[in-house]
């Protein structure tokens, strides 16, 4: 039996889950181990959503689904919507596609929204480091999209949403499938005429936009114990900028392309070994071209282009009954030629992992593993992990882990070139500051120069060491109750500051590893099925995230704010420091289901509540410490009901996201109000 991601995925399509109950147990996990686990047996925090969940609650871009799950936070950005785990920033998660990395980070945000869950089977979030299998940008967990696989005959399936801001999500998915051959082909296309927060601006919040999604997914089975797989996807938008800069109108396109090609082959010699090889090539480019209205000069023209390509071979070796192997080796090349960059960027990395997994006894199993990364830039890192589950009893399983996560300096932190043309501020990276300096220098820009680059070390990769502790108890058959106490130490933490002053009294920054942070707290969740139809979930988040200088200085009584009443200075105490900005101390979430077979109506109620969390240094003084540098605390709610008639083959379904219509123009960008939608999606399956 192949026991690859893929292989795994592909014989987990078939699971069904019925959502007015609790998540079974039994669901097959792959992205935790790159191997089939069941949910009860992983000694690691892990959440499953599935395609019938997902549906049922209308959702069709990848953020609605990750807003509404517990200890995961949607931020909004200049450049998108990122993912926060564990307090952790959106630029340490690594979003996969079917086991594979998607790229089109410009500043270390991957637009979450531009993933469309039309098309899938489940999706799986791993909590903490998983960078013993996955490398850099795992360091706070992965989120897998794992697309579906036809079932066995042809199928048909056509979805469509319409709503507030003229938004339209038309998805068309098509597929058949025998015993040797599974052929999938899916198209959608997604507009919305944007909106403003802030119409005095004359600039829109988010510009009119369209965008197609093509996804191509085929299997053939050789032989007995050979498959050979082919992904193919294609995504582009283009939106339709239209602002004011300095009074004057500025208008033009800009447009994006994602685009991911793995072919792979994997053979099974025998019963316990079995071997895949696999082959990814994925390209992010953009590109805006923008002009004075008035007399059509360019105002902007820039691009982005980031190529990544990686040969990876793994394989699969069941020792005896109690122990597996999974080994893997690869290598890869990434570059990036931009705008900002003063030409062509790359770097290449090889890596190697090893994970066993053993269950010396019935009720306890150890996963063990590492993977070692040889980088052309920075040093080589080594991130071992240990998971142990212990089940106490049918209903009570103890779980715990550690492991250490890493990131590696991105192509911004090392190369980056920018100068803003309306502010004036300038950011080098690390490997181009000295140079760059001093040609502001021989210009006559700069006024003072505050740190030397020539003394700046280099970046070394940032590093977590992380710990999770907690269980899973199922007291009887409706009810699920998960909690996990986690803690995350990093290190090398690479941040920007100010190196010069320049005449104009801008800055120029450039990148450090420079702090001690911590990010530690407590997640649960409970999952309640009652009177056959209703269901009940609920979860809860405490988190404390801190740099550990800044409470050290704090201690020393060295660090000192403004009172925002009376404008004196005061000595900052640990009481006053927020922590570092938009995290949130308290996030909860619950929801109300119903879903009754006889009628067809399936009905859901949520709220989702996150607590106030830093968004500004007003004070000057570089932390959260004042009530009016926080963003206030709030909640959405959001709801839906659908209606299957036909044989269950039409859906017929009313959506409202955020019915309370809160707003906060200023500081939260992704939520333009009130949200109305309209669906309806249609399937045909012959046998």
């Amino acid at each position: 039996m192949l026991a690859s991601v893929s292989a795994v995925a592909q014989r987990a399509d078939s699971l069904k889950r019925d959502t007015s109950k609790a998540h079974s147990l039994k669901d097959v996990v792959v992205t935790a181990t790159r191997s089939g686990k069941e949910l009860m047996q992983l000694p690691m925090p892990v959440t499953t959503i599935s395609n019938q969940e997902i549906k049922n609650r209308g959702m069709v871009r990848l953020n609605e689904v990750l807003n509404e799950q517990t200890g995961l936070v949607v931020l909004p950005d200049a450049h998108g919507q990122g993912l926060q785990i564990q307090g952790f920033g959106a630029d340490y998660t690594m979003i996969m596609l079917d086991g594979l990395p998607l790229i089109g980070r410009t500043t270390g945000i991957l637009e979450l929204s531009r993933i469309t869950t039309n098309n899938i089977d489940r999706i799986e979030v791993v909590k903490g480091p998983v960078s013993s299998l996955y490398g850099s940008e795992a360091m706070a967990g992965v989120v897998n999209i794992i697309t579906a696989t036809p079932p066995p005959g042809s199928s048909v399936n056509f979805l469509s949403r319409y709503g507030t801001n003229n938004t339209a999500d038309l998805s068309l998915n098509a597929g058949y499938s025998n015993t040797k051959l599974a052929i999938a082909g899916f198209v959608n296309r997604y507009s919305s005429s944007g909106y403003s927060l802030q119409p005095q601006s004359g600039s829109a919040t988010v510009f009119p936009f369209y965008g197609y999604t093509l996804n191509g997914k085929a299997t053939y089975k050789l032989g007995a114990n050979t498959d050979i797989r082919f992904l193919i996807r294609n995504y582009t938008n283009t939106q339709r900028n239209n602002y004011l800069v300095e009074g004057q109108q500025v208008t033009g396109n800009g447009q994006e392309r994602d685009f991911n090609l793995s072919p792979s082959i994997a053979h099974r010699f025998s019963d316990r070994f079995s071997s895949e090889l696999k082959l990814y090539h994925s390209s992010y480019k953009t590109n805006a071209l923008l002009n004075y209205t008035a007399n059509n000069t360019v105002y902007d023209d820039t691009y982005f282009n980031q190529q990544f390509n990686r040969a990876e071979w793994q394989q699969d070796f069941q020792w005896t009954k109690a122990l597996r192997l999974i080994s893997g080796v690869g290598g890869q090349y990434e570059s990036v030629e931009a705008t900002r960059y003063d030409q062509k960027q790359s770097f290449t990395s090889g890596y190697l992992y090893a994970q066993t997994d053993w269950q010396p006894l019935q009720r306890l199993n150890v996963i063990a593993g590492a993977r070692y990364d040889i980088h052309s830039v920075y040093r080589s890192q080594l991130s071992p992990k240990l998971a142990v589950s212990y089940k106490l009893s049918d209903k009570l399983v103890l779980m715990g882990s550690t492991g250490k996560g890493y990131k590696a300096p991105d192509f911004r932190q090392l190369y980056l070139n920018f100068t803003n043309s309306v502010v004036g501020y300038s950011v080098f990276g690390y490997q181009d500051a000295y140079v760059q300096l001093q040609k502001l220098q021989q210009e006559g820009q700069i006024q003072s120069i505050l740190i030397d680059p020539a003394s700046l070390q280099a970046l070394n990769a940032e590093s977590s060491t992380a710990y999770n502790l907690g269980w899973r108890y199922r007291p009887w058959k409706p009810l699920l109750w998960t909690v996990n106490f986690f803690r995350n130490n990093i290190r090398d933490l690479i941040d920007s500051q100010p190196i010069a002053i320049k005449n104009n009294g801008q800055s120029v920054y450039s990148y450090f590893n420079l702090h001690q942070v911590y990010t530690q707290g407590v997640e649960t969740d409970v999952n309640y099925s009652f009177l056959k139809h209703w269901n009940v979930t609920g979860g809860f988040q405490f988190l404390q995230a801190y740099d550990q200088s800044v409470l050290d200085h704090i201690s020393e009584g060295q660090v000192f704010g403004v009172n925002a009443a009376n404008r004196e200075v005061i000595k900052v105490t640990k009481a006053m420091y927020g922590g570092l900005l938009n995290r949130s101390r308290y996030m909860a979430n619950i929801r109300l289901g119903y879903q009754e077979s006889k009628s067809g109506i399936i009905a859901s109620l949520r709220a989702i509540y996150r607590g106030r969390y830093g968004f500004s240094d007003i004070d000057g003084n570089g932390i959260v410490n004042r009530d009016d540098e926080y963003v206030k605390g709030y909640v959405l709610f959001n709801a839906s009901v659908s209606k299957l008639i036909y044989h269950n083959r039409l859906r017929l379904q009313l959506t409202a996201e955020n019915l309370g219509n809160y707003k906060a123009p200023l500081t939260i960008s992704n939520l333009p109000g009130r949200l109305w939608y309209a669906g309806l999606s249609y399937s045909i399956n012959q046998p």
